[in-house]
């Protein structure tokens, strides 16, 4: 006759079980405050140390999936430009706009992003330079101002632009939205007209 408890067994199982749901939950936390944690870091702004920051304008496309902030599942599709003038200056200026459309065609829409004031100096750490601030950000409600925005290029390529869902009610997810340092309409004309 088998003496033993199971239930003990499954019992043994619930503090791994947590552990696992609570390391989970802090990749996730992780993952979301990432972008915020480049105003922590020593930054330096020498051109040498930055591609970026030896140029005058960058422009570039906004080609990104979007999850939904609930689900974590990919809802959305990003498609767009931007650009950022005076970037070796004390006051660079960016302007974006970009289409946002649910993964199945549905739900077009346009938002765009003016009006940046950078908090700081940017910031240089390994093989990315990240400008801190705040921009104007269009909403179905009306413009958003002061929305804190984080702006990172990435080793002369790729780009990622990140707004404090708070202040967009999570519109964008929980991701950074991805684009590049290029444009496909500058390189080949003849493909835009």
């Amino acid at each position: 006759m088998d003496r033993y408890n199971h239930d003990d067994d499954r019992l043994s199982i619930l503090p791994a079980a947590g552990l696992v749901i609570a390391v989970a939950g802090l990749f996730i936390v992780v993952l979301n405050v990432a972008p915020i944690l480049a105003y922590a870091q020593n930054s330096s702004s020498s051109p040498a140390s930055s591609p970026i920051l030896s140029k005058n304008s960058q422009s570039g496309s906004l080609t990104s999936l979007q999850n939904d902030a609930t689900t974590g599942k990919t809802n959305w599709i990003i498609g767009g430009v931007y650009k950022m003038n005076n970037i070796n200056t004390a006051n660079p200026m960016f302007n974006a706009t970009f289409y946002m459309m649910k993964t199945d065609g549905t739900a077009p829409h346009k938002h765009t992003v003016s009006d940046f004031k950078i908090s700081g100096k940017p910031v240089v750490a390994n093989n990315s330079t990240t400008f801190n601030g705040t921009s104007t950000v269009t909403m179905k409600e009306g413009p958003v101002k002061d929305v804190p925005t984080s702006i990172k290029f990435t080793d002369g390529s790729a780009f990622s632009l990140w707004f404090d869902p708070s202040k967009t009610k999570s519109h964008f997810g929980n991701t950074v939205i991805y684009g590049t340092q290029h444009l496909i309409c500058k390189e080949m004309p003849n493909y835009c007209q």
